[in-house]
């Protein structure tokens, strides 16, 4: 089964930060979810945003 387009694009969301903020994949999937909770923004909507 393909994932779906909302874990798609927080995937790409995660690999982008790690390029750009030269984070750790462990540490940037902490980074998603605060963004998320501190601008209550649903976590995909804001991987979108980034991606």
């Amino acid at each position: 089964m393909r994932p779906g387009p909302a874990i798609r694009a927080i995937c790409r969301a995660i690999g982008i930060v790690v390029t750009l903020a030269g984070l750790r994949a462990e540490d940037c999937r902490d980074v998603l979810p605060e963004i998320s909770q501190h601008t209550d923004i649903k976590m995909r909507h804001v991987a979108e945003l980034i991606v």
